[in-house]
């Protein structure tokens, strides 16, 4: 009889090119948007100076400048995301955390269920990651450049479906005792 186990893992995706280029254009879009406020609070300030008008378009311009830089840094924080993996026996549940507060079911699946899973560089066992096309690919990866990526082919509402995800050794071998013939580890 095999013990219980629990594992948890957070995995913080590493910013690629995509979201840097996400980033800048909410900049370039928060100072475009505070340029035009503030020469339509100059312009609106001056044109009402000394009547009671005046100091409210001053207050309400800079009001929206602050919610506009505000509004800015929410959109990029989004930009942080994580990838919680959660080994519960065989079942694997990966939630993804954005901006280390929202947090929403991502991937689940059951290891005694799979089809198969082995590292993306195992030339020995990855034909199937080479030469099939899954319906709809879960990319759960924290850092591509660090290795240790592993793929997990199974079905999902009567398709083909696949996990790229980095688990740890503890976690990846946790898992093969559930599915021995079908999960292959790296040593």
């Amino acid at each position: 009889m095999l013990e219980d186990i629990y594992l948890e893992y957070l995995i913080k995706r590493k910013t690629d090119g995509k979201q840097k280029a996400i980033i800048a254009g909410i900049i370039a879009a928060a100072v475009i948007v505070t340029l035009l406020l503030l020469y339509l609070i100059l312009g609106l300030g001056y044109a009402l100076a000394g009547t009671p008008f005046g100091s409210f378009v001053f207050s309400i311009g800079f009001v929206l400048i602050a919610f506009a830089w505000y509004g800015a840094y929410l959109v990029m924080n989004m930009q942080r995301i994580e990838f919680e993996y959660i080994l519960t026996n065989s079942a694997l549940d990966i939630d993804k955390v954005l901006a280390k507060k929202g947090r929403k079911p991502f991937v689940s699946l059951d290891f005694k269920e799979i089809v198969i899973c082995a590292a993306v560089d195992d030339n020995e066992h990855n034909a199937e990651y080479k030469n099939v096309t899954p319906a709809k690919v879960y990319d759960a990866v924290g850092d591509k450049s660090k290795g240790g990526i592993y793929f997990v082919d199974f079905d999902s509402e009567g398709q083909r479906a696949r996990l790229l995800f980095q688990p740890t050794y503890k976690l990846i071998s946790s898992a093969k005792r559930y599915n021995m013939r079908k999960i292959f580890v790296l040593e």
